[in-house]
């Protein structure tokens, strides 16, 4: 196997093996008392029957998903010879996402069989909804996220990396390179504009949205006390939500940077070591996906969700969250970290419809 094929295998198996880790482990991030999107009784966060569908689960993912992955890496070398191509790498480069894609549908699998199992543990084992939870107006009334004026940082680097574009406009070299393949070597050419040249510049700002739209859920989402023990589930709910918007913070901080120093590599380059610069600098966004999840899973350690009765059933398949009668278009995820969107409010259609018209505005700006 040669060193270019060899890098990039290295860089697309820590990709895999990271979002294999984050299915694998779902249970963990989630509250101890949600099984697969199910609320069980905090007596039985520890049963052995609780932790065995766990194991199971997580065994399960990392099997087939490393199986899996084994097989493509194999599909690789016995396509490519362990040489990299020299031409017709398109093939490369799209498989690795067509892999994740797979891991997706393997782990989605899985969890939605897992979420029947645990809601027939519920049901066989007489497990009894909670008593209802309560709202706290004094928690209500803090600041929760960090304010706007946080991402000011944001900003600037998109400001500074804009700025330079303007600056140097003229030094620009009239074709600008805007794709390396696998090799690292540039397939993709266009003609010098405002469009390719600011390009980067319109993606940073539509990151810096997301991320604002994400830190602001933190606060807006509802907010589910449990009136058996107030206090400490006030300070859980302060602790998580502070918790995901200062890592929202630093998390879009670094994204919008590199993708700041993708721009100059792209408008002030042109070689094949800016590809292999560029491929290096991919790390960066690897290596702070990482530290998010290891931050997750302490900021998820030992939470808690106050479940209201008959809520499971407003969970699709334990995941998404379907309820008309409930205003909030916020709420707290069952799987996982973070929060997700009442799919029953006719808000949170809107809001998806117009994510996606600035996710795929780029195609039809630049087809």
């Amino acid at each position: 196997m040669n060193m270019s094929l060899y890098g990039f295998g290295l860089t697309m198996g820590a990709v895999y093996v990271l979002v294999l880790a984050v299915a694998a482990f779902q249970p963990s991030l989630a509250p101890r008392n949600i099984l697969f999107g199910i609320s069980i009784p905090k007596s039985a966060v520890d049963d052995d029957a609780v932790r065995k569908l766990r194991r199971s689960y997580t065994g399960q993912v990392i099997g087939y998903g490393l199986a899996f992955g084994i097989l493509v890496a194999a599909g690789i070398l016995w396509k490519t010879g362990g040489t990299m191509p020299a031409d017709d790498t398109q093939w490369l480069a799209t498989l690795p996402v067509g892999a994740l894609l797979a891991l997706f549908g393997i782990s989605g699998g899985l969890f939605v069989a897992f979420h029947q199992k645990a809601e027939r543990l519920k049901r066989e084992s007489g497990w009894q909804e909670e008593r209802r939870t309560a709202a706290s107006l004094s928690l209500r009334k803090e600041r929760l996220h960090y304010p706007l004026y946080a991402f000011a940082p944001h900003l600037l680097v998109i400001l500074i990396s804009a700025g330079a574009a303007w600056l140097l406009y003229d030094k620009i070299p009239d074709s600008i390179i805007t794709h390396y393949n696998a090799r690292g070597i540039p397939d993709r050419i266009q003609d010098k504009s405002y469009g390719t040249v600011f390009e980067m510049n319109l993606v940073q700002l539509f990151m810096l949205a997301i991320f604002i739209f994400v830190n602001y859920t933190t606060g807006a989402a509802r907010m589910k006390i449990d009136p058996a023990d107030p206090e400490r589930s006030e300070e859980q709910q302060r602790r998580y939500r502070k918790g995901m918007s200062l890592l929202m913070l630093l998390l879009g901080l670094g994204m919008v940077i590199f993708m700041g120093f993708l721009q100059a590599f792209m408008l002030y380059g042109g070689s094949r070591m800016n590809g292999v610069l560029i491929g290096a600098a991919g790390i960066a966004p690897l290596v702070m996906s990482a530290a998010a999840v290891v931050s997750m899973m302490k900021l998820g350690k030992g939470r808690m969700e106050a479940s209201r009765p008959g809520e499971d059933a407003k969970w699709k398949a334990g995941a998404f969250y379907w309820d008309r009668s409930d205003s909030a278009i916020f709420v707290e995820k069952r799987t996982g970290i973070g929060f997700t969107l009442n799919w029953g409010h006719p808000v949170s259609w809107v809001i998806l419809a117009i994510i996606l018209g600035f996710a795929l505005a780029p195609l039809y700006l630049n087809p």
